[in-house]
């Protein structure tokens, strides 16, 4: 089984969502299976920033889902887009 390297946006839930409190609670994901490389508050719009999130993981079946089903979890999430997704 190999490694999927991907990179996700993050949006808050709304424009007063504290995105430094949920960048914070992303980074918590991180354990054996999820290997949060990178954690960056970006600009977007008009003052809004958003969450671009760097994670590898190996290439099991429903991984995936499941990454983005805990990151949804972590609250004050408006929308989780996959940048970009290849394998290591």
């Amino acid at each position: 089984m190999g490694l999927v390297a991907i990179t996700y946006k993050i949006m808050g839930a709304d424009g007063d969502t504290d995105i430094e409190a949920v960048a914070d609670r992303v980074r918590g994901l991180a354990d054996d299976v999820f290997d949060i490389q990178a954690v960056e508050l970006k600009p977007l719009a008009f003052g809004l920033r958003f969450i671009q999130l760097h994670v590898v993981m190996d290439d099991g079946e429903g991984l995936v889902d499941s990454f983005e089903g805990k990151v949804k979890g972590v609250g004050d999430i408006g929308e989780v887009e996959v940048l970009e997704i290849g394998l290591l």
